[in-house]
């Protein structure tokens, strides 16, 4: 009964082993299989980059790719020269128009003021003792002094209607005169920064 106990237990045992040394074994091909395959992987990896064919087209494309971005950046910087100067040129116009508009207000203001220069000036001969009484002498009255101081009144009357609308004239040509003056210098500045536009 001992001897088949023993038996038994030496066979479990033996079995374990056989087990055990089995499992090592598989491990140990499962470790050089891994191995084998990483150093194929890396073979592979190695001769890919060293022998692709398509690394000198790529480099060429990158090449390529920097010259267009360089000939488009050109270009750009042209665009944006002609852009710049084209706004110049159309803020220049306008300058100049407005400094237009301006000299011919002044000569409307000119041609307005020199009718009433004039009836001013015949006005003031009017007004002249002597030549009131020339004026009246013509004139059939039995009150001469109320006709001449009536006359008066009337002429200078006219005389400071005139001057307030000389008046008027003259502040609104010293304004015109001040915008031209800024629109004068505007434009000048205009024409040198057009001028350093085109020249870069």
């Amino acid at each position: 009964m001992r001897t088949r106990h023993l038996s038994g237990f030496a066979g479990a045992v033996l079995i374990a082993l056989l087990a055990f040394i089995a499992i090592a074994h598989s491990q140990q091909q499962s470790n050089d299989a891994s191995k084998q395959s990483k150093s194929a992987l890396d073979a592979t990896t190695t001769t890919t980059t060293s022998d692709c064919p398509e690394a000198d087209s790529l480099r060429n494309n990158v090449q390529q790719l920097r010259g267009e971005v360089q000939r488009l950046k050109t270009k750009v910087a042209q665009l944006e020269k002609d852009r710049l100067a084209t706004s110049l040129q159309e803020q220049l116009e306008h300058e100049q128009e407005i400094g237009e508009r301006l000299q011919l207000h002044l000569i409307e203001i000119a041609e307005k003021e020199v009718p009433l220069l004039a009836r001013m000036d015949q006005i003031n001969q009017l007004l002249r003792p002597e030549a009131m009484d020339r004026v009246l002498a013509g004139v059939g009255s039995v009150h001469p002094e109320d006709v001449r101081d009536e006359t008066r009144k009337s002429l200078t009357s006219e005389r400071f209607r005139i001057q307030a609308q000389l008046e008027l004239f003259r502040q609104d040509r010293m304004r015109t005169q001040a915008s031209l003056a800024t629109t004068d210098a505007a434009i000048q500045r205009l024409k040198q920064k057009l001028l350093e536009a085109l020249s870069k």
